[in-house]
């Protein structure tokens, strides 16, 4: 009782096991689960998922059960179950495929759900852009400071030939922010950091920063391309003082000028408001 959510009784059905073992799964690695109370079921049923991801038990591309088996292990109704399939899609735990063989599987790790949260409290204004800009701007100097220290040359050669590549398509106009790849340059920046978690929050505050400026000013800068070119010279040279100095400089510059498009862009509030 009292502030567990995980039900300890087990019902009088064959079918499920009696017990579990310490990392959720059964003796051939099947997730196995326990009923949970009706009252807060879905937030239950999330957590043991979430759970037996963390243990290892469901790894990616596993796919889970059924609607109705999951229903009739939690012993909890298919609408609440659905709930659940639903929150852990938006939390980028799950995703659900179509067809025969469709159903919800485990999904790889990646930034999505982080990148779908901010972006939503973004547009409710719960967090403003500013705040976007200024967390980016700082996680980048991170990543920018590991890079010198782990940075392959093979890595930094990828940067190089990505800025390249940018650089004749902005040349030849034939790019925008409205493509994904815009952001590559931060994504393999991130990679050269040899850490998996500031890899995904650079790319997800990158994708959202993207996803701003596309709606603004959808045409990247040839300006752009020489920060960057600056900011990887610095690196090469193994300089973080510097090439954070660079980076700062470029991505505040981009933020004071889309304050200015938004500004040329806003709607006037109307006569005799």
């Amino acid at each position: 009782m009292g502030a567990s959510m995980i039900e300890t009784k087990q019902p009088p059905t064959a079918k499920r096991a009696t017990t579990l073992s310490t990392r959720g799964g059964d003796a051939d690695g099947r997730p196995m689960f326990q009923p949970v109370r009706p009252r807060r079921a879905v937030e239950a049923v999330c957590d043991q998922i979430r759970r037996q991801v963390a243990d290892g038990v469901l790894l990616p591309g596993h796919r889970l059960p059924g609607e109705r088996e999951l229903a009739e292990e939690f012993d909890i109704s298919r609408s609440a179950v659905r709930q659940a399939l639903r929150n852990l899609e938006l939390a980028g735990i799950v995703q659900s495929r179509t067809g025969v063989n469709g159903g919800f599987f485990i999904k790889n790790g990646g930034s999505d759900g982080i990148t779908q949260a901010v972006r939503d409290m973004v547009g409710l204004g719960q967090v403003p852009t500013a705040s976007v800009f200024e967390a980016r701007i700082e996680l980048t100097n991170v990543a920018i400071r590991l890079a010198c220290e782990r940075a392959t040359e093979a890595e930094l050669d990828a940067i190089a030939a990505d800025i390249a590549e940018h650089g004749e398509l902005i040349k030849q106009e034939r790019t925008s922010r409205s493509t994904t790849s815009f952001v590559h340059f931060y994504r393999l920046l991130a990679r050269a950091t040899h850490n998996e978690v500031i890899e995904m929050l650079v790319d997800a505050l990158s994708e959202i920063v993207r996803t701003i400026m596309l709606g603004i000013d959808p045409k990247p800068h040839q300006d752009m391309i020489q920060a960057r070119g600056k900011v990887l010279r610095y690196i090469r040279a193994r300089d973080p003082e510097r090439a954070c100095a660079a980076m700062t400089k470029h991505l505040r510059h981009v933020s004071a000028h889309l304050e200015i498009q938004r500004q040329a862009h806003a709607v006037p509030p109307a006569a005799g408001r």
